[in-house]
């Protein structure tokens, strides 16, 4: 059986449709790999109880945390167009976790390997350096990845909608528009506009512009 290499491939958009350069293959398969999984709960804050009720929040995507060698020594050829293990890392650091200023966010990233497939954004990248030239220059290096899985709006709103699809939608922020004229238009009440705020991770109310796209989800009455 042919070995597979580990992908990672970047996008420019939550969706994974448009593709950021080549697919990059590892040197080396992960020896392991870690998955985490989160469901979210509220307490219950009723004065005077003992223990908390725990109330249903959500279920979060998973994080993913890889470990990834790079080694200088021979020991395996370096991909092609890579000259040393410095040059290694900075792809991958380029590749998972500089700024993009076409859309002024780091790349999405699709992990494909076997039966693992995510599609994450980089949230963590350590790097130990292991061994070295006389001249110092970098012989193996451990890279550590922490990613966070996303999904994007459009994706979103139709598993929403399975379960409630009078109140998940996906609206375009027009001229004039405010959060909480969108919210009163949506849920015939405005009083849910932090809640929005907060879900698409806007740090004032007012800010929001023509064009962009604001996800307003279930939100129970």
């Amino acid at each position: 059986m042919a070995l597979v290499k580990l992908q990672i491939q970047a996008y420019s958009d939550a969706a994974c449709t448009s593709k950021v350069g080549q697919a990059f293959e590892v040197m080396f398969n992960p020896e392991n790999y870690q998955r985490n999984y989160t469901v979210e709960y509220n307490n219950s804050n009723v004065a005077g109880e003992n223990n908390n009720t725990l109330l249903f929040r959500g279920m979060k995507g998973s994080d993913l945390k890889l470990k990834l060698v790079a080694d200088g020594t021979g020991v395996a050829p370096l991909p092609k167009g890579i000259s040393d293990v410095d040059a290694y890392i900075k792809k991958i650091q380029d590749l998972t976790y500089s700024f993009k200023g076409t859309v002024h966010r780091p790349s999405f990233l699709k992990i494909v390997w076997g039966s693992l497939s995510v599609i994450c954004v980089c949230k963590t990248l350590n790097i130990s350096y292991n061994l070295f030239k006389p001249d110092g220059t970098t012989l193996r290096a451990t890279i550590e990845l922490g990613l966070s899985e996303t999904i994007d709006f459009k994706t979103k709103a139709k598993e929403a909608q399975k379960s409630s699809p009078d109140l998940t939608h996906i609206r375009t922020v027009g001229a004039g528009d405010t959060l909480p004229l969108m919210t009163y238009k949506i849920y015939g009440n405005s009083a849910y506009y932090m809640d929005v705020a907060r879900i698409n991770g806007l740090k004032s109310v007012l800010d929001i512009k023509p064009g962009d796209q604001l996800y307003f989800p279930p939100i129970k009455k």
